[in-house]
């Protein structure tokens, strides 16, 4: 009968005393690999490229050609201001749906040319999400505001209506007793005569 493997049987070794795993031997890394890590700390085994500029100040270069062109394809080529200029193009502030639809349309261009990386526009459209979500409290405080300032401007136009209707009748009054004057020294006159 043969013997049944519970793993590959290359990593065993046949001994007197029947059967061993065998050591395995960590690989061996040099300085000229590719420094490149996956999610599983495994190494890239190809070797660095050597016509590869870091664009971080690196004094030499860390990856293979393979990763480096994920590198550059992954990282936009378009300088920031420039992005932001063409993001933000015509966007006073984001208080309204219009203003934050119109940003979510020039990220979703800038994201289909390929000049934002998929990170960025992920987290770019999270925040105009938020933005979006945060619009009807923000109605909500302008409407109260602009109600106050309503009220406000009410409470100023009445004091000033009751104002003019004090100096309105005390000017009536000093008609009137100007008037009553006036016509007493006219009766006397008329019942001297």
């Amino acid at each position: 009968m043969a013997p049944v493997y519970l793993e590959s049987p290359h990593s065993y070794s046949s001994h007197a005393d029947g059967w061993r795993p065998l050591a395995m031997s960590p690989k061996q890394h040099t300085d000229r690999q590719c420094q490149y890590q996956n999610s599983r700390g495994q190494r890239c085994p190809m070797l660095i490229d050597a016509n590869h500029r870091p664009t971080n100040g690196a004094a030499r270069p860390k990856l293979c050609a393979y990763h480096t062109d994920r590198l550059r394809a992954a990282v936009p080529m378009v300088e920031p201001e420039i992005l932001a200029a063409e993001l933000l193009a015509e966007i006073n502030d984001f208080s309204t749906a219009r203003s934050v639809n119109f940003f979510l349309g020039n990220l979703a261009k800038q994201f289909a040319r390929k000049r934002i990386a998929r990170r960025d526009a992920i987290a770019l459209a999270y925040i105009s999400q938020l933005l979006f979500n945060s619009l009807p409290a923000l109605e909500r405080q302008l409407d109260v505001e602009q109600e106050a300032e309503e009220d406000a401007e009410i409470a100023r136009i009445n004091t000033r209506i009751r104002q003019q209707n004090r100096e309105l009748a005390a000017r009536r009054n000093r008609q009137a007793s100007n008037s009553a004057q006036a016509a007493a020294p006219d009766a006397g006159t008329a019942a001297a005569l």
